[in-house]
């Protein structure tokens, strides 16, 4: 009996420690792309259509995927440098950045037609979309245009026309958050290491928080309920999370290097980062300002592109090609 409830105790008192030693991220499925090459940019997803979009911006083109089996299925051709892709399932519209001759495509999602054309600036890059309104805002111009000073602009999806241009002062932003209870747009100002807010109803900066003690702010995303916003630098390589209602900085971790893409999980409130270094870096939020890092998952070479899918549960990370190794698109199930 003695022994039999020294088993009981055991087995009661291991299970924590397992749960916690669980990684969290566990691999599903990885999918190989033999002959596409160089660097990736970003995601784009339609759960409606199962499909999933990579932009391959070395490769020039853009890979397409069936969301939950991760096969491949096609590649569409056409581009100079594709960077990111906004899916509009009920419109039937893909629209896919392409920063070479600054322009949005608009492409049908049945037939993949080009639609429509939508003229920026070189070098237009990150993007984010205000859903209720209808309204897409794309970074463009800055240093690779030749210019000090950078241009958001407002295209309205309903019209595939430009609206508006949000001038910034600065040669380089990168992603940016969009609030859903308020009006604020959150800026990645990357040549002046801060951030930009901007009233995205009155189009007009409303203030620049500075990021401490680091550089190259790339990624970003947004904890609205907490009222927390997180980025991500290079230089050195940090996780930093701000007070949206003060401005200032609540916590840093270390990270790993070259991080390009972060997700938030709202119902876990886990933040995760793609890093270029081969890894992608999981924190949990103890509370609005406490974080701990909970997993440092191993991917391949410049994998610095990852989004999640929180209607599958999943997490998806493109891996370039390195010496014999082909580029792959892994999928991760969130435990």
């Amino acid at each position: 009996m003695r022994k039999l409830l020294a088993c009981v105790v055991l087995v009661v008192f291991a299970l924590p420690v397992w749960a916690q030693s669980k990684e969290p991220l566990r691999l599903v499925s990885s999918t190989p792309l033999p002959g596409v090459e160089g660097d990736f940019d970003h995601f784009g997803v339609d759960v409606k259509n199962n499909r999933l979009y990579l932009t391959g911006e070395d490769h020039k083109s853009v890979e397409v995927f069936e969301l939950r089996s991760g096969k491949h299925l096609r590649s569409l051709k056409g581009f100079e440098t594709p960077h990111s892709i906004l899916c509009l399932p009920n419109a039937h519209k893909l629209m896919v950045i392409d920063g070479g001759p600054g322009e949005v495509k608009v492409f049908n999602d049945q037939t993949y037609e080009v639609k429509d054309t939508i003229k920026l600036t070189v070098d237009a890059d990150s993007m984010g979309y205000d859903a209720d309104k209808k309204l897409l805002y794309v970074d463009n111009g800055g240093r690779e245009a030749k210019q000090d000073y950078s241009l958001l602009s407002v295209i309205d999806t309903n019209t595939d026309k430009k609206v508006a241009d949000i001038k910034v002062d600065s040669n380089r932003i990168e992603a940016m958050a969009i609030e859903k209870s308020g009006p604020r747009l959150f800026l990645n100002d990357t040549g002046k290491a801060r951030i930009t807010v901007i009233n995205r109803e009155k189009r007009e900066i409303l203030g620049q928080w500075p990021i401490p003690d680091a550089e190259q702010n790339v990624p970003m995303a947004l904890d609205e309920a907490n009222h927390r916003l997180f980025v991500a630098t290079r230089k050195p390589s940090k996780f930093i999370a701000f007070d949206t209602e003060s401005g200032k900085p609540v916590a840093s971790l270390p990270a790993n290097g070259r991080a390009d893409d972060m997700s938030f999980d709202a119902n876990r409130n886990r933040i995760y980062i793609a890093a270029g270094e081969g890894f992608v870096d999981v924190y949990q939020e103890k509370d609005p300002d406490h974080y701990e890092a909970i997993g440092k998952i191993p991917t391949g070479p410049v994998a610095k592109i990852g989004t999640f899918v929180p209607e599958l549960n999943r997490y998806y990370v493109a891996v370039s090609a390195k010496d014999k190794e082909p580029a792959r698109v892994m999928i991760f199930e969130v435990q």
